[in-house]
């Protein structure tokens, strides 16, 4: 399975969300989660990484410089922010 997660949405993010991603990598094998995709800030994303001195070639950030807010329309997000993340 491929999982893709905003690692940027929510509350104490990234942190919280990158540790919940390198818990569920030690948790699970690689028949069960392929590729986990990390959407976001890639900065942030690998700092906290680094902090778990974890490292897992299942692991792809994709990196997005827009942040959708709870504000905004999903459909004009959709359409004009083409690598935005939910926030």
């Amino acid at each position: 399975m491929k999982i893709a997660l905003d690692a940027m949405g929510g509350d104490f993010a990234p942190q919280n969300l990158v540790e919940g991603a390198v818990l569920a990598l030690k948790e699970w094998d690689r028949t069960s989660i392929e590729t986990l995709f990390l959407v976001g800030d890639q900065e942030r994303i690998t700092e906290e990484l680094r902090k778990h001195r974890f490292e897992d070639p299942r692991i792809e950030i994709v990196h997005s410089t827009q942040v959708v807010e709870m504000s905004d329309a999903a459909t004009d997000s959709r359409s004009e922010e083409h690598t935005s993340e939910l926030q």
